[in-house]
């Protein structure tokens, strides 16, 4: 399953080139990672510099495809946005645990919008912590409302914290609380609100 992080990788590139040429006039300010430079960049060089999710989900190993993918599917900008944003980031190995159905039918260019939702599954409006999580799920299953639309449901046993879609799919949250500017970040061991194809 390195193919998807090799395939997110070669399009994410191949649309950061597309997208560096296809426009002449905009020049490009060195930071964490590079940045169109335009009328706000002041205040977005700021924000890479503070670390707001983006950047700390490009720069923890373990969210490197979804990172990829964030960026094919154009929500890097969302992500770079004031939030608070808590998002529970599928590692790499989730995204290689994908069936070929699934990969190829999210990684086709006219299912675009079909990946963003998936993405957008995975993201919540608020700085939502372990702690928090911990103790709304004490003595009930707590609903969290996705930007995508989807409701995934937050439970906890022996101590660990899980999510569960509507699928009936479980994931565990393996490494919590990684701050950032705008919110937090969550990883998790499985890719949720898969439609099955």
């Amino acid at each position: 399953m390195k193919f998807i992080r090799l395939s997110l990788c070669v399009i994410c590139f191949g649309s950061l080139l597309i997208a560096c040429k296809s426009d002449p006039k905009k020049e490009e300010v060195e930071v964490a990672v590079e940045v169109p430079k335009t009328e706000n960049s002041a205040g977005l060089k700021e924000e890479l510099n503070s670390g707001s999710l983006i950047v700390k989900a490009m720069s923890t190993k373990d969210t490197k495809t979804f990172t990829s993918a964030l960026v094919t599917t154009g929500l890097t900008d969302l992500l770079n946005s004031e939030g608070p944003y808590t998002l529970f980031v599928p590692s790499n190995e989730a995204f290689d645990g994908l069936n070929e159905a699934d990969l190829k039918y999210y990684l086709n260019p006219d299912n675009k919008d079909a990946f963003g939702i998936l993405l957008k599954n995975h993201i919540i409006e608020g700085d939502l912590g372990s702690a928090e999580i911990l103790q709304e799920t004490k003595n009930k299953d707590l609903e969290l409302k996705t930007l995508g639309g989807a409701v995934l449901m937050a439970s906890m046993k022996d101590g660990k914290l899980f999510l569960k879609d509507a699928q009936d799919n479980v994931a565990t949250l393996d490494k919590t609380d990684i701050l950032a500017s705008n919110g937090k970040l969550h990883i998790l061991d499985k890719v949720l609100n898969v439609e099955a194809k």
